[in-house]
């Protein structure tokens, strides 16, 4: 088989789409190739743009290219613009430390040259190299590569898109929309992980002391069965349009179904529309409001969809006006933990809205309608619809130099939304592109901003061919018997009992590495201190009592640091000479007298505790609450690790650094083990009440 057959199969595997284009294209229309005696020295010339793509010589280029990304060695992931000749990547991906580079190449020409001429088939296999066409790239398809690989947004922290040189000048504007793509997706995954375990740890809390409660509820798996009482789900969410909608969905509310996010339900129920499903997907307290001010008579005939993690005050209002509430387990570790599979699992967005589509799409609907999904704010400024139960003004607008422009309804423009919206917003169009062929989806808003693989159209059109010869029955729903509740509580009780006892167990066993590594970097603070007060000359002593009022390594590691950038003593003055001299002598006193040796276990055993995290117990119980700390850490950490040197003295340096930054990370993983562990003790207590 010929290269290129070779390397196409290899590419139709990732990317059949480009494949298919591949296989079409007319050699040579616009690009001419030149081979010289190497078999690595091929340079291209664009006819189209009139210019060469190497000016000189194409293997020295490579060669050069290579030294010059000799600082990226340690790095796991690469992102690249420009194919170039494809003998730089050949040669770039020999490093067994790169473990994905993305290439995308606005070029087409290009990429099938480089295929006739290059054997790739290898690296394309292993996934270790993505060729991307840049024409077809958008934030759906190229968000996978994050969001379906953490340990790549681990590093997304030292993303740069790497331009190949400068005959790519030409495609700069398709460069900048490809890195603000990229940005936009690690963006959205980070904000996605969170920074704070409280919420999380809410959850937890709120879950275990829910699941009795649950467990006597119907199953996610029976509204699913029975949601589908029409062909068409309207799912009503609470934008600034909402209220211009409202006539016509009283008008067709027999003939269609209703998923309403909480905040709608007031607002139906006002104008006597009366929802199939009302949506709870928070932990928040303020979400009871929502329902304290409906009447008791319109919770009759209605189905309550809330999550496990629902605030107890929302779940006893609903309950006091006798409402029927299904309760069903977002898709995180410690609901997956207790194996209530028919409880679960939707929510893998960030808003009820979000959840809402899930179920529709789940509950084998033929067409989903969005109305008052604005997110944005409406033309007067205001965010939510008139009627909001917590007013129309409910979010204020962001700050000049903060606010963020999203897509218009229709084009055309732009409209302001808000970093929560646009999370939101990205969630829906990630999830519409996964369902694409399963469901159609129309955004009949009319206003906000613009969704993605959705077809907008007015509300009064998408509506216009719904029949309206038989209304729609109402949704019955029946718990589980006494037999299955009671065998499913005790299930989960020997769940919970277990959660206690191996928390316990892992706690104690980080806690007893952190005062190892409390003693380490404590002994390395004495040395530092040892080495200032040695031979201390007046003249460096503001410099060194920084140096010796630090915790942290990277004081240390500087003051290594220093000794390979310092001057030529025969061109400096000798006070300065001295200075340098001390601060190596401090430096080299530290790594002379320490035994980094004894570190090796300690690392070792840290390795071990980082093994917990490929632990699907361990992550099923704590992975929610600890992966906002330790996340934002390891981005950090990332950093120390893919840092590239040759000289002993900084590797050692290195070493100190990773040893300081995991005082930290040792301490913040037991603190929400902790924190964890009392919660699920405290919830579980409150069974007995």
């Amino acid at each position: 088989m010929d290269t290129f057959k070779q390397n196409l199969a290899a590419i139709s595997k990732l990317d059949s789409a480009l494949a298919t284009l591949l296989l079409n294209i007319t050699p040579n229309e616009n690009l001419e190739i030149f081979v010289g005696k190497d078999s690595a020295d091929i340079n291209f010339f664009d006819k189209k743009h009139n210019i060469f793509l190497f000016q000189h010589n194409g293997v020295e280029f490579s060669i050069n290219k290579i030294n010059e990304f000799n600082e990226f060695a340690l790095y796991s992931y690469l992102y690249c613009f420009g194919l170039g000749n494809g003998i730089f990547y050949k040669m770039l991906l020999t490093n067994k430390h790169l473990k994905r580079l993305i290439v995308i190449e606005p070029n087409i020409e290009i990429i099938f040259s480089v295929l006739n001429l290059v054997n790739l088939k290898k690296e394309l296999e292993s996934n270790r190299l993505i060729i991307l066409y840049s024409k077809d790239l958008n934030y759906e398809n190229l968000s996978p590569f994050f969001h379906k690989n953490k340990n790549a947004l681990l590093y997304s922290k030292l993303y740069n898109l790497h331009i190949f040189n400068e005959y790519y000048d030409i495609y700069m504007s398709e460069a900048m929309r490809i890195n603000r793509l990229f940005i936009d997706i690690i963006e959205h995954g980070v904000v996605a992980v969170g920074n704070d375990s409280k919420d999380a740890i809410t959850g937890i809390k709120h879950h275990i002391a829910n699941l009795p409660l649950m467990l006597q509820s119907p199953t996610l798996l029976e509204l699913i069965a029975k949601a589908k009482n029409t062909n068409t789900a309207i799912i009503v969410s609470t934008g600034p349009s909402l209220y211009k909608q409202l006539d016509l969905l009283k008008e067709i509310a027999p003939y269609v179904s209703i998923f309403c996010i909480d905040a709608s339900f007031p607002i139906l129920c006002k104008h006597d529309i009366k929802p199939d499903i009302v949506l709870t997907m928070e932990r928040v307290e303020e979400g009871a409001k929502f329902y304290e001010v409906v009447e008791k008579e319109k919770y009759q005939g209605v189905i309550f969809e809330i999550t496990s993690i629902a605030h107890k005050r929302v779940i006893q209002t609903i309950q006091q006006k006798g409402g029927t509430i299904q309760f069903s387990e977002r898709p995180f570790g410690y609901t997956s933990y207790f194996e209530l599979n028919e409880y679960g699992y939707i929510g893998i967005g960030m808003s009820a809205a979000n959840m809402a589509y899930e179920l529709v799409v789940h509950s084998g609907f033929e067409t989903c309608i969005f109305i008052g999904q604005d997110l944005a704010f409406g033309e007067n400024g205001k965010s939510h619809s008139k009627g909001a139960v917590y007013g129309e003004d409910e979010i204020k607008k962001e700050s000049q130099n903060s606010k963020i422009l999203v897509e218009r309804y229709g084009g055309g423009g732009f409209v302001e939304s808000t970093r929560v919206w646009k999370l939101f917003l990205n969630f829906f169009i990630k999830d519409i592109y996964d369902t694409k062929d399963r469901i159609k989806v129309i955004n009949a808003t009319e206003g906000g901003a613009r969704i993605p693989g959705t077809i907008e159209m007015s509300f009064k059109k998408a509506i216009a061919n719904i029949p309206k010869n038989t209304p729609k029955k109402t949704i019955t729903l029946t718990p589980p018997n006494k037999e299955k509740v009671q065998e499913n509580l005790k299930n989960a009780r020997a769940k919970v009992e277990h959660w206690l006892s191996y928390g316990k167990e892992k706690k104690a066993t980080i806690e007893a590495l952190f005062l190892k590594v409390v003693e380490k970097t404590e002994e390395l603070e004495r040395l530092n201190k040892s080495a200032l007060a040695n031979g201390e000359s007046p003249a460096n002593a503001k410099s060194t009592e920084n140096l010796a009022e630090s915790m942290e390594s990277k004081k240390i590691a500087k003051s290594i640091e220093s000794v390979e950038s310092m001057p030529n003593a025969e061109s400096t003055e000798s006070n300065t000479n001295n200075t340098n001299n001390t601060n190596e002598a401090n430096a080299k006193n530290i790594l002379e007298n320490f035994d980094f040796k004894s570190l090796e276990p300690i690392f070792d055993e840290i390795e071990e505790i980082k093994g917990l995290f490929t632990n699907r117990e361990f992550m099923n119980m704590f992975n929610e609450a600890t992966q906002a700390y330790i996340f934002h850490q390891e981005m950090e950490l990332a950093k120390i690790t893919t840092t590239y040197t040759k000289d002993p003295m900084l590797q050692k340096a290195k070493q100190i650094e990773w040893l300081f930054a995991h005082k930290a990370w040792l301490f913040s993983l037991a603190g929400c083990l902790d924190s964890v562990l009392f919660c699920v003790k405290d919830s579980f207590e409150s069974w007995k009440k």
